[in-house]
């Protein structure tokens, strides 16, 4: 996902945004925002490839969720993640408890930003050094320190998808999946999403 610093602190200064001053920021524009560490970052619209992959996962997810019984809730963008005292990402896709988002639409009308890990997060890469970065790199770290079960990175530059899975609820292990390989998951056991078909759009 593609992501541009605005601004830093108020009015130019080096002062960073608080989490709270995140919540009530308004730039007057339809852009999402996350805050990184402290500095207001913009997720500009999306590619056309980039929103058919996070269109496919989410009808696919959607689907297997109800397969598997679950009440949990698939969201493509629009919750927040708090990873840290001044950092907050919307990932491209994430499944979090039925009871999570319960919570958030009856105490937190405000903004639907979640503290407790979420059951399983995705970034759909978008092209430039920094962004891989922050996807693959500055993101995992982030979602691993926060104990979220599964993450995926899927990176339609290479054609493959990066499964990171939290073993002994400490660290991640990471998976790669490529052309007819069936993605292997936790949370989707028996699933038979082959990698390619997210990028043979």
């Amino acid at each position: 996902m593609t992501r541009t610093p605005i601004r830093q602190g108020h009015a130019g200064t080096n002062q960073k945004v608080t989490f709270a001053e995140y919540l009530d920021y308004n730039d007057g524009t339809d852009f999402r925002h996350e805050l990184e560490d402290g500095n207001i970052i913009i997720i500009p619209t999306a590619s056309p490839l980039h929103a058919e992959i996070i269109r496919l996962l989410f009808l696919w997810m959607n689907q297997e969720i109800g397969r598997l019984g679950r009440k949990d809730k698939v969201f493509a963008t629009g919750i927040g993640i708090r990873t840290g005292i001044r950092t907050s990402r919307e990932p491209d896709l994430c499944i979090i408890h039925a009871e999570d988002w319960e919570a958030l639409r009856k105490q937190n009308p405000k903004s639907a930003i979640v503290e407790r890990p979420p059951l399983l997060v995705v970034e759909v890469v978008s092209p430039g050094e920094e962004n891989r970065e922050r996807d693959y790199e500055i993101k995992t770290k982030e979602y691993q320190e926060l104990g979220i079960p599964e993450y995926w990175v899927v990176d339609p530059e290479e054609g493959k998808v990066t499964v990171f899975t939290l073993q002994n609820g400490r660290d991640y292990q990471a998976s790669q999946f490529k052309g007819i390989e069936r993605i292997q998951s936790s949370y989707f056991s028996g699933q038979e999403l082959k990698a390619e078909s997210l990028f043979n759009v």
